[in-house]
């Protein structure tokens, strides 16, 4: 990374000043050196400011002590040191610091942007359980599944590539009462289809009839409609043929889970809830009242105690959740959950209850997401294909595609309400992200089809030998990887706009590794799309000002490399995301 090769450049600087005692009464390195972007670029391309924290100890003005440690800095590494301000250090990159930076990209290759573990943003945890989705097999996914589903799978990538082991787990809810509804409304139609009560006779709590009249002809060969096909037994048959569909739309989403766990056979068949009722029991956090189990919720923060178990002998959704939760942090040390936003005033009674039990509360963490809307022209679009209640995965799958459909449900912070722009995402020009940032990396892959193929002179209108032979390109990319680029010397005499537009590039590949540090601390997927955009803009700037193919070698393989470099770290931010990063638009 670019932070920290000028990180220890400067560290290194600060200990041979000390060593001089030129930095006054200074004894000890800086941890951290701040590098910041310089406001104006003609002040240079990073600016540093710990001057100015090393001054109390150091006992010297900020600007003397700049001074000091820029006298130490390798000449062959910055075109210019400033010392600016109260005591920035204004640095203007030499490009063998350049050349480095692309040669690292290309040694690195699909691994480049990716932490070790010893690299990763917080050291004291290093396994992640993730879940996400966790829809009721009761139906199909709707769009604030989708938003999860998508969320849920690109930070899953961004904490492996951020240096962590991450699993990622959906939760099957089973074994609630909306099972027992499910099971009633399928039983009952089924009942109505066989004009054993009348239609009148179907209660209205149930799911709708249509949906059970839907699902029934689609079971038809393989549905038993003996007599004893009672409720429980509806009840498994409409779970295992939604769950059947959930996985089929969240792989063509590109959506996988590690494990897929059920509530009913890993939680109350297994007997966990009653574990966990005894445990609370024993530690004196639950009451009896009102015939039913509570828990002491605001002896742990929360506004109100909570209710575990109801008067009916059903436990409630809290109990389920903890009995969860436990069993997740023998496997973890780290929970994130992705929740809808609705489920907000959960966290507390969840938190509080899990360190009730003896597990810290604050290891769990609960990004919430707010809603999804649809609009086409400006106005809100419904899409539905029954009764018009909501729009589904798959029919927005359907409508844009799957990259599309991913970038823009990834393209916002989670807890921003997200509209989905339906035109938008169906264009095919620079308007649309997907296709511009999928675009620059066709374009890179174009150059180096282009290369050994006969070039047109358009002046003459003739057919011109290739550039290069393949055996010559083939020495390029070795010379690519072991730095022999020779940057110093083809872009010495580079236009201002030339200059400017290579320049800034190769500092926003550097840039790479740590906005995946960045995003994994901050478990926001949306930055690696934000900088996708970035890059792919930075990219088509290069290519508007600078020509890569001329007749000059040594400038074509030095622009070759800044290519390869860039449609690498396209490739792999793109895939990070799960996108497709095509060769040839």
């Amino acid at each position: 990374m670019l932070k920290k090769k000028i990180e220890s450049l400067v560290k290194s600087s600060i200990a041979k000043g000390i060593q001089e005692g030129a930095l006054g009464e200074l004894q000890n390195i800086p941890d951290t050196v701040p590098l910041d972007f310089t406001k104006n670029p003609e002040h240079g391309d990073r600016a540093i400011s710990v001057a100015m924290k090393l001054a109390k100890e150091a006992k010297m003005s900020p600007r003397n002590i700049a001074a000091a440690i820029a006298e130490h800095l390798p000449k062959t590494m910055f075109q210019k040191v400033d010392i600016a301000g109260p005591g920035f250090i204004n640095l203007t990159l030499d490009w063998n610091l350049l050349e480095e930076i692309i040669s690292d990209i290309h040694c690195q290759d699909n691994n480049y942007g990716k932490l070790t573990s010893e690299e990763r943003p917080d050291l004291s945890y290093k396994k992640v359980l993730l879940e996400y989705v966790s829809a009721n097999p009761t139906g199909d996914l709707h769009l604030g599944h989708g938003r999860g589903a998508v969320l849920g799978s690109a930070l899953v990538e961004l904490l492996k590539w951020a240096g962590y082991e991450v699993d990622s787990e959906f939760y099957i809810n089973d074994a609630g009462v909306q099972m027992q509804k499910l099971g009633n409304s399928l039983w009952q139609a089924l009942q109505i289809k066989q004009a054993k009560i009348e239609t009148s006779a179907y209660e209205e709590e149930n799911y709708p009839l249509e949906a059970m009249n839907e699902l029934i002809d689609k079971l038809s060969s393989s549905l038993d409609t003996k007599e004893d096909l009672d409720i429980t037994a509806c009840s498994e048959i409409a779970k295992q043929y939604y769950l059947k569909e959930q996985k089929a739309i969240l792989e063509k989403a590109r959506v996988f889970f590690d494990k897929w766990y059920s509530e009913k056979e890993e939680i109350h068949e297994q007997g966990k809830i009653e574990e966990v009722c005894k445990l609370l029991k024993e530690k004196d956090f639950s009451y009896e009242k009102d015939s039913a189990l509570w828990f002491k919720a605001k002896d742990f923060g929360d506004e109100r105690d909570r209710v575990l178990k109801k008067s009916d002998g059903t436990y409630t959704y809290l109990m389920g959740d903890l009995a969860y939760h436990q069993d997740k942090f023998k496997r973890a040390e780290r929970l994130v959950n992705l929740w809808g936003a609705d489920h907000h005033g959960q966290i507390p009674g969840i938190k509080g209850a899990l360190n009730a039990i003896g597990e810290d509360g604050d290891k769990l963490e609960v990004l919430l997401m707010q809603l999804v809307s649809l609009t086409k022209a400006g106005e809100e679009v419904k899409m539905s294909k029954r009764s018009g209640n909501f729009v589904t995965v798959n029919d927005l799958i359907e409508e844009v595609g799957v990259d599309a459909f991913r970038y823009f449900l990834l393209d916002s912070q989670a807890n921003n309400r997200l509209v989905f722009d339906l035109e938008l995402a169906s264009k095919q020009d620079k308007d649309n992200p997907v296709y511009y940032i999928q675009y620059a990396h066709a374009r890179c892959c174009s150059i180096f089809r282009n290369l050994s193929e006969p070039q047109i002179d358009q002046e003459k209108q003739t057919m011109q030998d290739s550039l290069f032979t393949k055996a010559e390109i083939n020495t390029c990319l070795e010379d690519m990887k072991s730095g022999n680029l020779n940057f110093n010397a083809v872009f010495a005499n580079l236009n201002p706009e030339e200059l400017r537009s290579t320049k800034d590039l190769i500092l926003l590949l550097s840039l790479f590794p740590e906005e995946i540090k960045d995003a994994a601390l901050a478990r926001a997927p949306y930055k690696i799309a934000g900088y996708l955009k970035n890059l792919a803009s930075a990219f088509h700037q290069f290519y508007t000002h600078n020509r890569v193919i001329t007749d000059d070698k040594d400038l074509v393989k030095a622009r070759l490399a800044l290519v390869l470099a860039t449609q690498k770290t396209l490739r792999n931010a793109l895939n990070l995301l799960q996108v497709h990063a095509p060769e040839r638009m």
